[in-house]
């Protein structure tokens, strides 16, 4: 449903509303819902004491009289009875879905003291999911359009669609404040919810409490420039990554440098519908090199020259084959390469990564399809889906809405070619972002709002790691600077850090949130994980009496089984152990526990298309 000029949305306001002196409409009260309605979810899957509802707010905050929107929001109070105040948080995106931010963790200790004292409060943005989310006509989408997103929109109802940024989002935030009868809040943003904090807490000085921003954006990056950054972070990242599996080379043998496990990874991806991803292989090494040159005078003289050309090289190689239309010929759907993209945002992925690496390259099946599927495929990943929400678009309609450079549509056509044509995959992405892709025939409507502090009477805890590729830490040094604020750095590349296992975070947070007191510094990140395990004689002996059996040879060391076809295997003389241990994931559900890290979505084949998958048909000759 969409707002107009006679919309008095789904949350139907009780009471009249009260007009106060200086003429701005008082805010509505909260219409509380059964959760399982306005979740979609049955009971069971409710947190206990979660409470939802929904408040009216203006569509446009400057004719607080004019068309109305609703936007919902879940709190579950205080377990002790006692709430020292109520935390007001965001997950990021834009266009994450909020609802269910304070979820208890399913597995887990929570911050001490977070659930007993306080009361937490999650605000779902317009536009999304339980807050009027508007299905876009596409039949405003002309033979002429230069963006099908913002026609589509714009046409269906411009006011609703121009209402999308993050500044609404911040005043929305203290509209259901008011509705909750809050002199003041406090606030958790992470990621793109630390942009909407600053928001607030320029705006609303007086109602702003104790605030934590984690993982900072960049106030002065709004938005392409924050995007081109981030992909240049991720491919940095990446080579972190390599270099975490070089470093177990005597667990995944799949090479004792980055480059050589780069190396591994591109055979594979390589092979990928859509073409190779053409990344910049990581920097060289000694052990790179042949061994004649190792410790001997050549041997700085021919590092320098690999890493060097290394760009070069890989730009020819990706032009040889874009030339042979290798992206028309390739149909393998492993997943690999939009994995290793969202294993950046946390380390935690990177066991899974490797163990799906480890199983391409000892001979493990490659997912195919046939070419008309590759082809659909392709397509998708090229072209926006024919129907337009705003609760799937709302990352690009607020960016577009807000970014303060105009979109240069030859920059973006360059970067397309350049990628089209075998260049770096993150790289090009970076290029096209920093043009404004999305953006092209979409001029910004809103403001973007610069921060400023000086009014708070609590500045703010800043938390960001220290190699984090989706919003790079100089986003936190921004933030304060601007805010003013307590800086306090955490080891790792994690995106995210309160509430995702690192209880020294955690306790710096809660000390803020219980006292405010706050000391700049560094907390160590989470330690790296270990490598998943593998099975040893015993889980084998197990898993074949049962009639299970490696799908590759040697692969049961690593894989857990899967069931034969045909009869049970027979049993192996080592007797069974009394518990039998589950089989360790597939790939294919490595795969799965990986994409759902991504926040990132290019490039990724929805789901309904992997489902076509089928094995290879020969090509026409």
């Amino acid at each position: 449903m969409q707002p107009s000029s006679t919309f008095v949305g789904t949350t139907a306001v009780v009471g009249a509303i009260a007009l106060l002196g200086t003429g701005v409409a008082a805010a509505a009260p909260v219409e509380w819902q059964d959760c399982t309605e306005m979740l979609g979810i049955e009971a069971e899957y409710v947190p206990a004491g979660l409470e939802c509802g929904t408040v009216e707010v203006p569509v446009d905050y400057t004719v607080p009289d004019g068309a109305k929107t609703g936007v919902a929001l879940t709190r579950i109070k205080a377990s002790s009875g006692q709430a020292r105040s109520a935390i007001f948080g965001n997950p990021g995106g834009p266009g994450n879905y909020a609802l269910n931010f304070w979820s208890p963790a399913l597995e887990g200790a929570a911050p001490a003291g977070l659930y007993e004292n306080h009361d937490l409060v999650a605000v779902q943005p317009r536009g999304l999911y339980g807050s009027d989310p508007m299905t876009c006509d596409v039949a405003f989408v002309g033979p002429g359009t230069v963006n099908p997103l913002h026609d589509a929109c714009f046409g269906t109802d411009p006011a609703y669609m121009a209402s999308f940024t993050t500044e609404n989002a911040a005043r929305d935030t203290n509209a259901v404040r008011e509705a909750l009868g809050l002199a003041e809040i406090d606030y958790v943003g992470v990621s793109y919810g630390t942009a909407i904090g600053t928001d607030f807490a320029t705006l609303f000085p007086e109602h702003t409490g104790r605030m934590v921003l984690d993982s900072n954006t960049n106030p002065d990056w709004r938005w392409s420039q924050q995007a081109e950054q981030g992909a240049l972070a991720q491919e940095r990242r990446i080579n972190d990554i390599f270099g975490w599996i070089a470093e177990r080379d005597d667990y995944y043998g799949l090479g004792d440098t980055p480059l050589k496990v780069f190396n591994s990874w591109k055979w594979v991806t390589d092979q990928e519908v859509g073409g190779p991803a053409n990344l910049t292989p990581p920097p060289a090494q000694t052990r790179d090199l042949p061994v004649e040159l190792r410790g001997s005078a050549l041997e700085r003289p021919a590092i320098d020259m690999v890493n060097g050309t290394a760009p070069t090289r890989a730009r020819i190689e990706g032009f040889a084959r874009a030339a042979a239309l290798q992206g028309l010929t390739n149909n393998a759907t492993t997943g690999l390469y939009e994995s290793t993209v969202g294993a950046t945002y946390s380390e935690q992925a990177w066991p899974m990564l490797a163990h799906m690496l480890k199983y391409y390259n000892d001979g493990g099946r490659i997912a195919r399809v046939d070419y008309p599927t590759a082809a659909k495929i392709i397509a998708a990943q090229e072209n926006r889906s024919p129907v337009f929400r705003t609760d799937i678009e709302m990352n690009a309609i607020i960016t577009c809405n807000e970014t303060a450079s105009p979109p240069n549509q030859l920059g973006v056509i360059a970067a397309k070619a350049d990628q089209y044509t075998g260049g770096n995959k993150l790289t090009t992405r970076a290029a096209s972002e920093a043009n404004g892709d999305d953006c092209v025939g979409w001029a910004p409507v809103a403001r973007t709002i610069k921060p400023n502090g000086d009014a708070l009477d609590q500045k703010p805890l800043v938390l960001h790691s220290e190699n984090d590729a989706v919003t790079p830490i100089a986003g936190a040094r921004r933030v304060v600077e601007t805010l003013g604020g307590t800086l306090v750095t955490v080891g790792g590349g994690d995106h995210g850090t309160f509430r995702s296992g690192n209880a020294a975070v955690d306790a710096v947070v809660m000390e803020f949130l219980e006292s405010g007191a706050a000391r700049p510094g560094h907390v160590e990140g989470k330690p790296s994980p270990e490598p998943l395990p593998r099975w040893g004689q015993a889980e084998r002996a197990a898993a074949a009496q049962q009639g299970l059996s490696a799908p590759v040879a040697g692969a049961d060391d690593w894989y857990g089984t899967h069931r034969d076809a045909g009869a049970a295997a027979a049993p192996a003389p080592v007797a069974a152990p009394a518990v039998i241990p589950a089989p360790l994931p597939t790939p294919q559900e490595l795969q799965r526990q990986a994409e759902k890290a991504l926040q990132d979505v290019a490039g990724q084949v929805d789901a309904a298309v992997k489902s076509l998958f089928v094995p290879p048909a020969p090509p026409q000759v």
